[in-house]
């Protein structure tokens, strides 16, 4: 007898199979590539245990540049991380940020997924790759990879910010809207041309008049279904604005290289969302 699908994964099917014939209508782009890391069959991500205390200057510099006046007298050691470690935000380059316990199972890649922040633990290997391509802003901090018994410190957390929003091509790229989460069917393109992310704001504003800010049902939501972007020289980056996307990619060129050096930890997924 066949176990029964789980409910969740009934919708996981559908939601795949529902996104692959909506988005792979059109061709793949020639230009960039989609970048995911691996889940686990076991656990979704590598790390298991992210040991801060073991930063030997996250409570010193948090006391010299972040601490409030509203403060408590005890800020506990991940609050002190997550305020200096924010999307978008650089921290002082000399901070060290302890080490990162892996899952007895994980194996060590050169990209390890499974910390907070907006940036990835790499290896050096990595990081001199990628310094040689424009990843935008960026900062590397001190940080350790506990793996079995080994501790290694021949990674970085390598924290950038790379967005493309001020490169979208607008009239050129197609977005749709759909009411709620899981009604598939009721994905529209939209005719309209737009110009820039307020414009999309106030149509979203006009289709969500009336309708409770929690109500998912109700709520209809305006995406991108192709991001058509300008000559632009980014080798890797997503968008900051939610109407976008929030998916990460990279230049072709980039990924021509990490595959011709061998660098683990990283999917690479054929997209038709960025042009």
């Amino acid at each position: 007898m066949e176990t029964p699908i789980h409910i969740l994964d009934q919708i996981a099917n559908q939601w795949k199979s529902e996104e692959e014939s909506f988005f792979l209508d059109t061709e793949f782009s020639e230009k960039y590539i989609k970048v995911e890391m691996p889940i686990g069959k076991k656990h979704a991500w590598q790390i298991e245990n992210h040991e801060i205390s073991k930063s030997e200057n996250l409570e010193s510099l948090f006391e010299a540049h972040y601490r409030k006046d509203t403060d408590e007298n005890f800020v506990p050691l991940m609050d002190m991380y997550y305020r200096m470690m924010r999307e978008g935000i650089f921290a002082p380059p000399e901070l060290d940020l302890g080490v990162v316990k892996l899952y007895s199972e994980a194996k060590l890649t050169d990209v390890v997924n499974g910390i907070e922040g907006g940036g990835w633990i790499v290896s050096k290997r990595l990081f001199e790759i990628l310094k040689k391509f424009n990843i935008g802003e960026y900062q590397e901090y001190k940080i350790a990879v506990k793996s079995k018994k080994v501790i290694s410190e021949d990674y970085v957390y390598l924290h950038f910010v790379s967005y493309a929003d001020e490169y979208v091509d607008f009239p050129r790229s197609v977005f749709y809207k759909r009411k709620g989460y899981f009604d598939f069917a009721a994905r529209q393109i939209m005719p309209e041309s737009f110009h820039s992310t307020d414009e999309l704001q106030a149509v979203s504003d006009q289709l969500n008049e009336g309708v409770n800010f929690g109500d998912f049902n109700k709520k209809i939501s305006i995406q991108s279904k192709i991001i058509v972007l300008k000559p632009n020289e980014l080798d890797i980056f997503n968008f900051k604005n939610y109407f976008l996307c929030r998916e990460q990619f990279i230049s072709v060129r980039l990924a021509q290289a990490l595959l011709d050096e061998k660098i683990t930890g990283l999917n690479f997924i054929k997209t038709t969302k960025v042009k």
